[in-house]
């Protein structure tokens, strides 16, 4: 039979259970209101330059040799119409690198910025040097080099020593060398005709504004026979004319 037991069955009073509340400070809840900034990814490229621009200095130094071998792809290609332009644009480049450069280090050191400066162009004029200054060979100028490349001047050179003058207007500062001046006195030119013309190879793009022009000479020397040699005349332009820059010869 159950038994009704007073003291188990009565209820009892207990106190209410509180909710937990949450406290949220106002550093946590701007920071859940602020919106996620995207990047572009075309800007990411300036946001490093404006950070590191002597980084990027010295990627245009350290390129720059790449740059002048694809410029001499391109004139090789067919492409010398873009040479110049090409050359002007990396040159700006580079230009506005160092200025950004120069820039961000004048606040800070002026030592530091004048090291830099120095640095990056010194070691960018050593490695450009061999490639645009050394000399490779001789070959055919390219279309844009024109049609006279110092042929001309060459020639009032030749016709001057055949004349028996020594001295040219068509010369480089207006006088011919020593060297020259000694073999145009004592060796006598009979006849002369031109053989080929041409450029100097280099790494970097031919320059059209240096040629050579070989000249088949017949000369005479005291009383002995005439003997049929060769002769090498250096041009180079400037100011929009030929002058002369040396004579090679006569050779065997």
């Amino acid at each position: 039979m159950p038994r009704w037991d007073p003291a188990a069955n009565v209820p009892r009073w207990q106190p209410p259970v509180q909710e937990a509340s949450v406290v949220i400070s106002d550093d946590d809840a701007a920071t859940r209101r602020a919106p996620i900034a995207r990047v572009s990814p075309l800007s990411q490229p300036f946001d490093f330059w404006r950070v590191h621009p002597w980084l990027v200095v010295w990627l245009c130094v350290f390129l720059a040799p790449v740059a002048v071998v694809l410029l001499r792809l391109a004139d090789e290609w067919g492409f010398e119409g873009l040479v110049a332009p090409l050359q002007w644009a990396l040159l700006a480049f580079f230009a506005v690198a160092l200025l950004r450069g120069v820039l961000f280090s004048a606040p800070r050191s002026a030592m530091r910025l004048g090291v830099g400066v120095a640095a990056a162009l010194g070691v960018g004029a050593v490695l450009l040097w061999p490639m645009t200054q050394i000399s490779l060979g001789r070959v055919i100028c390219p279309s844009r080099a024109g049609s006279d490349r110092g042929v001309q001047a060459a020639a009032v050179a030749l016709q001057a020593w055949q004349r028996g003058e020594t001295g040219s207007r068509a010369w480089r500062g207006g006088e011919p060398d020593a060297g020259w001046l000694e073999t145009a006195r004592r060796i006598r030119l009979l006849e002369y005709q031109l053989v080929e013309t041409g450029c100097f190879d280099r790494v970097a793009p031919i320059d059209a504004h240096r040629t050579w022009h070989d000249f088949r000479v017949t000369i005479r020397e005291g009383e002995r026979a005439p003997l049929s040699k060769l002769v090498v005349v250096h041009t180079v332009t400037e100011s929009g004319s030929w002058k002369i820059t040396g004579v090679e010869g006569p050779l065997p």
